[in-house]
């Protein structure tokens, strides 16, 4: 029956080609017949549409993913009814799913701290809104083509507070390959199930195969709940030894003993991978690597220091250097005002000096001081070098 919706028009979508199938609900390519911009259109099954159960479901999916508003959730635009089956519209993205590229083996260690960072946020976005996933797995990790991640399909998430059980009191809603163990046993959850699913993708992002991998159902989920967490250092010898402490954190068997936000996890990450990642922010909004400041940040995006107090810079601040008197001292006196100083504290001096005398010592202050003092040291010289050879000759002639 499927085959026969391709090329029909569903609330106004032409549908183009099926993208994939899931447990519930069919997604396609579609054109809005409006403004020929393509769309993701999600449909439940007729058979399936049938189900008032099921039909609640999809619609719940519908109203919380609606409230969602993250730059790493895929948008969702308008749903409704058509034929008596539901469907939602969604933002189309075409660079695959996070599942072909593990297919392809390990992930880049740049890429995979990256993508845990975007799905990290939007996965604590959720929480913050009271939403749990619930079947968190790489194929509900869509890529656009500029490679940004989007976290899509919360078709079993369901409110923290809600009490409706559309299931039933302990039944299993997820996926086995990545189930938390709460969800193997059928225990209500909390956001911490949705820490170890992504825990979950992490490994398989490092190692390209699934940390637990049983025969059926049944035993991945026993797997789960009493198997120990194993070390990817067995498929990935490139990684560092601390590798192994994010894995057990981020998939321990005891909830309280996990990280309790994905971007805590995102963080120990990056603070384990800090030499093989650099200094480089990883993406937009992404977590600085450790302690060390965001890089590329807006020069006035910086907070701007308190003032220093003055009592803790009065004895070190700088000063410009000060002459030999003060500032309110007078200058120091010029040669005419210093010999006539000379002549007052003399009183036994001549009131009248030859008038030879005279005009040496008029020539002598109208001088150059600078040619006075390198004459004086001239002199000196003169008369130590003097003094030197006449103490040498002395003691020769001894």
């Amino acid at each position: 029956m499927e085959h026969n919706l391709i090329g029909r028009i569903i609330g106004g979508y032409l549908l183009l080609e099926q993208l994939g199938a899931g447990g519930m609900a069919s997604v396609y390519r579609a054109r809005d017949v409006s403004n020929n911009q393509q769309y993701a259109v999600k449909l439940l099954p007729f058979h399936m549409a049938a189900n008032d159960t099921l039909r609640h479901r999809f619609q719940r999916e519908a109203e919380m993913a609606a409230r969602l508003t993250h730059p790493h959730i895929l948008p969702l635009y308008t749903f409704g009814e058509q034929d008596g089956a539901p469907y939602i519209v969604m933002k189309f993205v075409d660079g695959g799913t996070l599942n072909a590229l593990i297919e392809q083996g390990p992930l880049g260690l740049r890429m995979i701290a990256r993508v845990l960072a975007q799905v990290a946020s939007a996965l604590d976005y959720a929480h913050e809104q009271g939403v749990i996933h619930r079947d968190l797995k790489p194929e509900n990790i869509l890529f656009d083509t500029q490679g940004q991640a989007y976290l899509a399909d919360f078709g079993i998430a369901r409110m923290r507070e809600a009490s409706s059980t559309l299931t039933g009191t302990g039944g299993f809603i997820g996926t086995a390959a990545y189930a938390s163990p709460e969800q193997c046993r059928g225990e209500e959850l909390t956001p911490v199930s949705d820490i170890y699913s992504l825990g979950v993708v992490l490994y398989e992002m490092l190692t390209s195969v699934k940390p637990y991998d049983g025969q059926n159902a049944l035993a991945i989920m026993h797997q789960h709940m009493t198997e120990p967490i194993p070390n990817p250092l067995k498929y990935r010898a490139d990684l560092p030894v601390t590798i192994n402490d994010v894995m057990r954190k981020a998939m321990a068997k005891l909830p309280y003993i996990r990280y309790q936000t994905a971007a805590a996890m995102s963080e120990a990450l990056n603070n384990t991978l800090r030499r093989e990642l650099g200094t480089s922010p990883l993406a937009e909004k992404a977590p600085p690597i450790g302690p060390d400041p965001v890089f590329d940040k807006a020069p006035d995006a910086y907070t701007a220091p308190p003032p220093i107090p003055d009592e803790l810079t009065q004895d070190i601040a700088p000063s410009r250097p000060r002459p030999p008197w003060k500032d309110d001292d007078p200058p120091m006196p010029d040669t005419q005002q210093f010999l006539a100083s000379v002549r007052v504290s003399h009183p036994g001096a001549a009131e009248s000096p030859t008038p030879a005398r005279n005009a040496h010592t008029s020539r002598a202050t109208e001088s150059d001081p600078v040619e006075n003092a390198n004459l004086y040291i001239a002199l000196l010289i003169i008369v130590t070098v003097l003094a030197i050879a006449a103490i040498g000759i002395t003691l020769v002639i001894r």
